[in-house]
């Protein structure tokens, strides 16, 4: 089921002091109430961008748009439901009502259920495709015409290493990650000469809530910092680091 609009603020109302939309660029961050999606919305607003949290869960979506106001950044949380289409779409209205644009989306959100897959429960598989590989498509396609109609944008995916080689255990997540990383190499052919750049991110094993949550962090040492994510992500869309519209970038330390 869709969640309702819930946010910071009633539907039309500045998010922020006074009625001016920002000049900054806006940023909108899927899954950023945790993990890799809040440190990448927190290094995003650090270079200066407009941030929206873009999560399922009002306390988290509510604490990480409240931290980043206090650290003076211009920041809303949406409650969103990326394998929605409605709940997308309302998403993408009200963040162009209230900030007046898009320049980067980071699709982010993800869900893992660890298990062999001819006894993974259904609906851990549906979830699993619904959100990891249906969200980011749905995502795209309603911030591209946005995008399109300034000639500029930047998209990241987050993938994973299990999107470059698949494990045991991991079939279904495997196969949403293979699913971004094609998608990403797909819709760059499509941007080619739009302005509109697209990458796909593949990271090892994240300490993460989600990875302790499914027992990874529990069994692997030297995992990979959220921060250490969201620096490539922000190197990518700010120009910092180079990379070929369509690439999937490692990201193993």
């Amino acid at each position: 089921m869709s969640p309702g609009h819930r946010g910071d603020s009633p539907p039309g109302a500045a998010p922020h002091a006074g009625s001016e939309k920002p000049e900054r660029p806006v940023a909108l961050v899927t899954g950023a109430g945790r993990g890799i999606g809040r440190a990448t919305a927190e290094a995003l607003a650090r270079a200066g961008y407009a941030i929206v949290i873009a999560e399922l869960s009002p306390r988290l979506g509510r604490q990480a748009a409240g931290t980043l106001r206090r650290e003076k950044a211009i920041a809303i949380f949406l409650q969103t439901d990326v394998a929605n289409a409605a709940s997308v779409e309302r998403t993408v209205r009200t963040t162009l009502r209230w900030l007046g644009r898009i320049d980067c989306l980071v699709n982010n959100a993800g869900v893992l259920t660890v298990g062999r897959l001819a006894r993974l429960p259904l609906l851990d598989l549906d979830r699993m495709v619904d959100v990891n590989l249906r969200g980011p498509l749905l995502l795209a396609r309603a911030v591209l015409p946005v995008m399109l109609r300034r000639g500029a944008g930047a998209i990241v995916n987050v993938a994973s290493q299990l999107g470059r080689e698949g494990a045991g255990d991991y079939v279904t997540y495997s196969a949403t990650k293979f699913g971004v990383v094609g998608f990403t190499e797909a819709l760059a052919a499509e941007l080619e000469g739009t302005g509109v750049q697209v990458w796909a991110i593949c990271p090892g094993l994240v300490d993460t809530p989600m990875a302790r949550k499914a027992g990874v962090a529990r069994r692997e040492r030297g995992l990979i910092r959220p921060e250490t994510v969201a620096d490539t992500i922000v190197a990518l869309v700010t120009g910092h680091r180079r990379a070929t519209s369509g690439s999937a970038v490692d990201v193993t330390r």
